[in-house]
């Protein structure tokens, strides 16, 4: 199935939650493997304000480590790496108001992220997973 980019951003989320908490390996084949390529930001440069919003949706929804995992080392790592800069303020607020978003970001790896700009990460996130 080719990404569905017609659903809203509350049921990309609960379809990522489903998707993620799933026993079964996420695939090509799978149903619900749009939710993966909507989610990968290096695919979708202009949508990172909707990744941004996507992330704290599925956030919002208190979802199983499992998914937490993934959304910390997919979706949100590669929003600091590849936009960190546009977003590393808005990122550092949250992460001082949400523990649930800093602690989000301990799961978070530097990747391609500029230096300058993971220093304030690992401020703002404390103790990585």
């Amino acid at each position: 199935m080719r990404m569905d980019v017609s659903v809203s951003i509350e049921q990309w989320a609960d379809a990522y939650i489903a998707a993620y908490s799933s026993q079964d390996a996420l695939t090509p084949a799978s149903p619900l493997w749009w939710v993966f390529e909507r989610s990968l930001l290096p695919l979708r440069r202009d949508a990172a304000e909707e990744i941004w919003n996507f992330v704290l949706a599925v956030l919002a929804k208190s979802p199983p480590h499992e998914v937490l995992t993934n959304l910390a080392a997919g979706p949100m790592e590669d929003l600091i790496a590849y936009e960190g800069d546009a977003f590393i303020e808005r990122i550092e607020l949250h992460a001082r108001r949400d523990p649930a978003f800093r602690h989000l970001l301990g799961g978070v790896w530097k990747n391609q992220t500029p230096p300058k700009i993971w220093q304030r990460i690992e401020a703002a996130r404390g103790t990585a997973w």
